[in-house]
């Protein structure tokens, strides 16, 4: 189902900077004020730990992240890999999670080169471990 929401074109193109530039490591997205368009809403630097993004995240509104997680495998060495996180917690408004949730191939179908997507509600939904599993 689409939600007739658009998506700002500077979304793709800081996204293509994080894949390419590596200039930062995480994006957040979010609706603009009347619910229209996907805009950025923070870029944040090559130095964010995951705990810091999710530290981020607002306890009751939905966004979208773009994380480019760094990970070693031993006797391999150091890896990358992008995740899409789509964050709509439980105590979001209903309309807002209907519209966040219809809009969300708009911002992700674009967005070539995501490894894995997590889908969560909760903070205990975010963790390393979480990536780590996705990694492999």
């Amino acid at each position: 189902m689409s939600s007739g929401v658009t998506v700002n074109p500077q979304t793709i193109e800081v996204f293509n900077q994080l894949k390419l530039g590596k200039q930062c490591n995480c994006i957040f997205y979010k609706l603009n004020d009347d619910d229209s368009e996907i805009v950025i809403e923070k870029v944040l630097p090559n130095s964010t730990t995951f705990e810091q993004v999710v530290n981020e995240l607002p306890p009751n509104d939905c966004r979208y992240v773009v994380y480019d997680y760094d990970y070693e495998i031993e006797n391999e060495g150091k890896r990358n890999k992008i995740f899409f996180i789509n964050w709509c917690p439980y105590s979001t408004p209903i309309k807002n999670k209907m519209i966040f949730t219809s809009s969300k191939e708009s911002i992700r179908r674009p967005l070539v080169g995501i490894h894995a997507e997590i889908q969560s509600t909760d903070y205990s939904e975010l963790s390393k471990d979480i990536l780590n599993a996705k990694c492999c």
